[in-house]
């Protein structure tokens, strides 16, 4: 059954996914529960291991969208990703919480604009619906209960964010279920507040074995933060919103999403309910999308609707560290060049990636782990150069260095 609202309001709970349905769930539900769920030991642990380079977050925030028919801009969506990733490092405890500044910068050139976007999360509301009760119910939940905002603001990066959040919206992440697992070097990129919405969809269920989701047009437009009035008619909702922000995602995303006709309702002319399909990407697309997000972001645009432009030399922007996901896409491209050149199948094949690391000259290097040592001293002696040159290739002279570690010899146990 598609996704559909109802105007019940139920103050005050927390919200779950129903599992009584018998179908995979398409939308949040509200349950009484006051545990802490799996999503917010996923969160903790992946702070810890991976900072803000993956970011976790509750599906039910994920499906939910601003109250009273505001909308929150898309540094903003930004913003409140990374706060509440970084509640998760704490099993999203109440308290005050310190944001670096560092880290939502790349999208804020000023002070004044990050603190505007602390200030319109804080004067925001989140609606979401599902069965609580027996019945369908609709919760609107207070984003933040306060924040801090200096009065002078000094233009650099020493200052932190303060804020904390409500109680009520903590609860909803602390007994989630259901997660998705954001990648913070691909979330920023991403140029549109409906590109972004599909993407965290995408991001929750694209690996589910039923990962199809199926929404009436009024709900798809409150989902993807649609202008109130605006695009009333479907087919200029579909070209200004939907289909746009389809070919992003799928330009940066480790998914494909689809909206097939087939799959539409319609009463008469009118489309009421369309479906959408999330399909993970074979080693190539993905390998693909990694270097689409390695390019520089000018003439992005233009490659995805296939114009491509002849622009000047830019200059390289300053990244951060590729994540693993995207480690492993790079030596998937990789792969394929090296074979082009030669280097045996087996050797490449017996290579795993271990990290992207930067040294202390400034320069980035894939380091591969080895699964025997004949590989590593094989690949060291005839191929390195090889590798090193692909690398720099595929990734615009990004990464120019490899490091290839033999696996650990064991220490063999005295005879007794």
């Amino acid at each position: 059954m598609p996704y559909r609202p109802q105007d019940v309001a139920v103050p005050g709970i927390v919200i779950d996914m129903d599992a009584d349905r018998g179908l995979e769930p398409a939308v949040p539900v509200l349950v009484e529960e006051n545990t802490l769920g799996l999503t917010a030991k996923v969160a903790a642990t992946t702070f810890e291991r991976d900072g803000y380079k993956h970011l976790i977050k509750a599906a039910e925030a994920v499906y939910s969208y601003p109250a009273n028919g505001s909308r929150l801009s898309l540094p903003a969506q930004k913003m409140l990703n990374f706060m509440i990733h970084l509640a998760g490092s704490q099993n999203f405890a109440n308290k005050l919480y310190r944001l670096p500044k560092k880290v939502v910068r790349g999208n804020h050139k000023g002070n004044e604009r990050i603190f505007d976007a602390v200030k319109e999360i804080y004067e925001s509301s989140l609606v979401v619906i599902g069965p609580f009760r027996g019945r369908r119910s609709r919760a609107e939940l207070r984003i933040l209960s306060s924040y801090v905002r200096p009065e002078e603001e000094i233009e650099n990066d020493s200052a932190d964010i303060h804020f904390q959040f409500t109680d009520a919206f903590l609860e909803l992440q602390r007994a989630s279920k259901l997660w998705a697992r954001l990648s913070g070097p691909a979330m920023v990129k991403v140029t549109s507040t409906y590109a972004l919405k599909l993407y965290e969809i995408g991001m929750q269920r694209y690996q589910m074995d039923f990962p199809s989701l199926a929404l009436d047009i009024d709900t798809l437009r409150r989902l993807l933060n649609v202008p109130e009035g605006a695009y009333k008619d479907f087919g200029i909702l579909r070209t200004r919103t939907i289909d746009r922000a389809i070919a992003e995602v799928n330009q940066l995303a480790p998914f494909r999403v689809e909206m097939p006709e087939a799959k539409m309702v319609r009463r008469g002319r009118k489309v009421e309910e369309v479906t959408l399909d999330f399909f993970a990407k074979d080693e190539d697309e993905v390998a693909d999308t990694f270097l689409e997000r390695e390019r520089h972001s000018v003439g992005r645009r233009a490659r995805r609707i296939g114009k491509v432009e002849k622009l000047e030399p830019a200059v390289v922007e300053s990244t951060p560290l590729p994540d693993t996901d995207d480690a492993n896409a790079l030596w998937a491209a990789a792969r394929h060049a090296l074979l082009a050149k030669n280097v045996p199948a087996p050797l490449l094949r017996d290579l795993e990636v271990e990290r992207i690391e930067e040294t202390a000259r400034g320069e980035r290097r894939l380091v591969l782990l080895a699964g025997h040592p004949a590989t590593a001293q094989t690949a060291r002696m005839n191929h390195e150069a090889s590798i090193r040159g692909v690398l720099a290739s595929l990734t615009s002279g990004s990464i120019t260095g490899v490091e290839i570690i033999a696996p650990t010899r064991r220490k063999e146990s005295p005879a007794g």
